[in-house]
């Protein structure tokens, strides 16, 4: 028990010095472009959901009959909020992927700020890193689908659902550390499967790093900060995950 509220505390660390060292001055050429491509896309999104929440909550309240119209009063506000906090932490995990062929340069130059040495320059142009790291995500989409339908169906078993916020939420936790600590094995040149394997030997770390990341990723533009967070976060977990398992 108390190595796992250490490993907790291990990845908590990492994301909020993350967060403070995504804004150092040599690192924030490497932010605004992730930034503004997320900024576009929850801008979109949100916009969308927005009408689409309205209407489901007016549908929702108008089934209800007369004599609960003291629920409806009250019903109404929690069903919006609650619309548009899982909208927001969709469309920001959206966000993520979208901005993802640009965070590498984020993760590698983070790298270098932290510990004076980054990976190994791979020698690639930038236009051939891009179509890299395109390919990456798709394997990154690849491996979150699945777990996300196995999720989604487990929401619906009876008795079972009453556990989904908590199913969904670890959930939403095990992406996010996957997908932000990739980038440093990524650039230099490991197999996606060595984020995962990493991971898994230090799950507790990585949920600790994730959960952070959900709860912020829930906020309505939270992806603006979370993404830098998570990507310069993400490669201190990974030195420490990789530093442990080499001693």
């Amino acid at each position: 028990m108390y190595d796992a509220a250490m490993s907790l505390a291990t990845g908590l660390d990492c994301f909020l010095r993350g967060a403070r060292m995504a804004w150092a001055k040599p690192l924030r050429p490497f932010v605004w472009v992730p930034m503004a491509v997320s900024f576009a896309l929850v801008a979109i999104l949100l916009a969308t959901m927005f009408a689409l929440v309205q209407d489901a909550v007016t549908a929702v309240v108008a089934f209800l009959p007369d004599w609960l119209d003291w629920l409806a009063k009250a019903l109404g506000p929690v069903l919006y909020v609650l619309g548009v906090l899982v909208a927001g932490w969709l469309f920001g995990f959206l966000a993520v992927l979208a901005a993802g062929p640009f965070l590498g340069f984020l993760s590698a130059r983070a790298e270098e700020f932290a510990f004076g040495e980054g990976p190994p320059d791979s020698g690639e142009g930038v236009a051939a890193a891009l179509v890299d790291a395109i390919a990456r995500e798709g394997r990154k989409l690849a491996y979150h689908l699945p777990r996300l339908a196995a999720a989604l169906l487990l929401t619906l078993v009876p008795v079972v659902n009453a556990l989904a916020p908590a199913i969904w939420f670890v959930f939403g936790a095990w992406m996010l550390a996957v997908q932000f600590v990739d980038y440093a094995a990524e650039n230099r040149g490991l197999d996606f499967r060595a984020t995962t394997e990493l991971l898994r030997s230090h799950r507790a770390a990585a949920l600790g790093f994730g959960s952070l990341a959900t709860v912020l990723l829930a906020v309505p533009f939270g992806a603006l900060f979370v993404i830098p967070a998570g990507v310069t976060g993400g490669a201190l977990l990974w030195w420490r995950c990789a530093s442990q398992d080499d001693r």
